[in-house]
């Protein structure tokens, strides 16, 4: 495997490599996808880099990026990293106090900001820290005075470029593998956030260590982002395609994606499962929409489809079965995804086992990953020819893992962070010896394959001091098709309680299927078929379970957990303190004698 010093020579072997002329692709303000060509990036990345240099901008210095995923932020992060200097990407969602707290603990010395409208919603922190004639926007024109363009910032790096040829690589040569590239701040459940500071060396070995692990074809080979590139799972999931060369398409939105799926066709993608949980949502909502007929050979497509097993010889009986479904339901699904995918790679959560199988059944391979902000992210990962779904694959080569005694998962490698950047006290919390704690309780089973069961600074404690691992309560209860999310209550309380959110799309399909009649959400949740089909789902979750972790009482709330309102984290994590605190009443009257 190629030695890399710096991630900016990681990028320029794939530009030299492959000279790939659809690089970077995105869709421009009239409806119309453009391409850049990987010497057009190269050379923009150049005069971002040298327009920085001429603003004062110099080794070791912070540089704040607060963008969607798009090209721009993509060259603009390389160009801060071909001075040695370091960027610190900001969430587009993260609340203003937030966004104050890390351009300062930061000591950022700029802050690109892609749009007017992002840059008018934290105007109030740059005046407040000074910041307004320190703004580097991506648009054609300033939001305000003293604002300048990135194209503006590129002309002035062109004519440093002209004068002094050679000064760029000088730059970039100085770069070393222990440099720090990048601060990355997790918004974390609880408590202010803390600067994951990574390296070079880093970031390269898991970008080269994970693309080893897959067979590549630069010429096809096509990848959707999607994903915030604020978090670490999709910027590393960049330096790999940018180091086997193939093409990147910027998705124009969320809300856009299933519309790129189809106009671009990729072959492949990374997500989180909440999209593939979307898509499952939007299938149900159709089919809501169906004949009799239809529905009953969607609902038999999709039994079939959950038996299903990468791992597993079946029988001619099932095989027969599951082409009969392929010709008449998961063609149309493949046809809805582009039809060309070879694999998506889910991380971020936990991914639900049955959705993996519907996917994978349907010839959209779902492999399941695990890692850390901290881990730069992955750890482990499921293959194409080594697929168990429900863990989260093998460890990935050169990183080690052991579960510590009371169950936590520890790692060690290449990968593991320096530490939090100007907090000492959490970096000794972190660490045993080299060891990273990761906080995640797991175990490796006889074959090598991961497997993550809680959080451990999740567990609850009940008041007769029995322990209670509530994530993998509610992962149990989120494999229902009819729950959206679940939050498990317990700790110093008699009992663990739980907040059911519905999937609605698959409740309505329900209500249709059951002659189940109403005018709101409310009515529908309160109808006795509807509360029978909860009590369900409970009492069949709760046969899996030891008598004291067992859901004694719930509830199903008429409402969503969204990030705008600070109940998930920007990777759709649950902020377990900000939902109890919203649902106190509910939750205490649970406990009332």
């Amino acid at each position: 495997m190629t030695q890399f010093q710096n991630l900016v020579e990681l990028f320029e072997f794939g530009v030299k490599t492959y000279r790939n002329p659809k690089l970077l692709n995105y869709k421009s303000a009239e409806g119309v996808w453009k391409s850049l060509s990987a010497d057009e990036v190269a050379r923009r990345v150049k005069n971002i880099a040298l327009g920085l240099y001429s603003l004062g901008i110099r080794f070791g210095d912070k540089v704040a990026l607060l963008s969607e995923s798009r090209p721009e932020w993509t060259m603009t992060d390389l160009g801060i990293l071909s001075l040695g200097a370091i960027d610190v990407p900001i969430y587009t969602t993260q609340s203003l106090p937030q966004v104050e707290f890390i351009i300062t603990n930061s000591e950022s010395k700029l802050i690109f900001i892609s749009t007017k409208q992002l840059y008018e919603r934290i105007l109030p922190v740059l005046e407040k820290l000074g910041f307004t004639d320190k703004v580097i926007t991506f648009e054609k024109e300033p939001p305000a005075p003293g604002v300048m363009t990135l194209e503006q910032l590129e002309s002035i790096g062109e004519k440093l470029n002209n004068e002094n040829p050679s000064l760029y690589d000088e730059l970039k040569s100085k770069v070393k593998p222990d440099d720090l590239a990048t601060i990355i701040y997790t918004s974390g459940t609880t408590g202010e956030p803390k600067g994951v500071m990574l390296t070079h060396s880093n970031l390269i070995s898991n970008a080269t260590t994970c693309a080893s692990l897959f067979s590549w074809n630069a010429d096809k080979e096509v990848a959707l982002t999607y994903l915030p590139l604020s978090h670490i799972f999709e910027r590393m999931i960049i330096y790999l395609y940018l180091y086997i060369g193939i093409q990147i398409w910027y998705a124009e939105s969320i809300d856009k994606l299933a519309d790129n799926l189809i106009e671009v066709k990729p072959t492949v993608m990374t997500t989180v499962p909440r999209f593939l949980e979307k898509a499952e949502e939007r299938m149900l909502a159709q089919v809501q929409k169906m004949s009799s007929l239809k529905r009953k050979l969607f609902n038999w497509a999709m039994d079939i489809a959950r038996q299903f097993d990468p791992e597993k010889k079946f029988p001619l009986s099932y095989r027969i079965k599951h082409k009969i479904a392929d010709i008449l339901v998961y063609k149309k699904l493949r046809e809805r995804f582009g039809g060309r995918f070879r694999f998506i790679v889910s991380g971020g959560a936990a991914l639900r086992p049955d959705l993996a199988r519907i996917f994978t059944a349907a010839g959209i391979p779902v492999l399941q990953g695990y890692g850390l902000t901290e881990t730069s992210p992955v750890i482990s990962v499921n293959r194409l020819e080594r697929n168990r779904i429900g863990s989260v694959g093998p460890v990935i080569p050169g990183v080690a893992v052991k579960i510590a005694e009371d169950g936590e998962i520890w790692v060690d490698g290449p990968n593991v962070m320096k530490g939090y950047y100007k907090n000492e006290e959490a970096t000794q919390r972190a660490f045993y010896c080299t060891w990273f704690k990761t906080g995640d309780i797991g175990y490796i089973d006889k074959d090598g394959f991961l497997f993550i069961t809680d959080r451990k600074k999740d567990l609850i404690k009940t008041s007769g001091g029995k322990f209670i691992a509530p994530q993998l309560i509610e992962n149990l209860l989120s494999s229902s098709v009819y729950v959206d999310k679940a939050v498990v209550i317990g700790e110093g309380r008699k009992f663990a309680s739980a907040l059911i959110f519905p999937n609605f799309e698959a409740l309505k399909q329900f209500a249709q299927e059951n002659n189940i009649t109403y005018s709101n959400n409310s009515e529908l949740l309160n109808h006795p078929k509807v509360q029978e089909l909860y009590q369900k789902i409970v009492d069949e979750i709760n046969s899996k379970l030891a008598h004291w972790e067992t859901i004694k009482k719930f509830a199903v709330i008429d409402g969503v957990l969204t990030i705008d309102e600070d109940y998930l984290t920007p990777t759709l994590k649950v902020k377990r303190r900000n939902v109890e605190a919203r649902y106190r009443d509910l939750i205490d009257s649970f406990y009332k004698e």
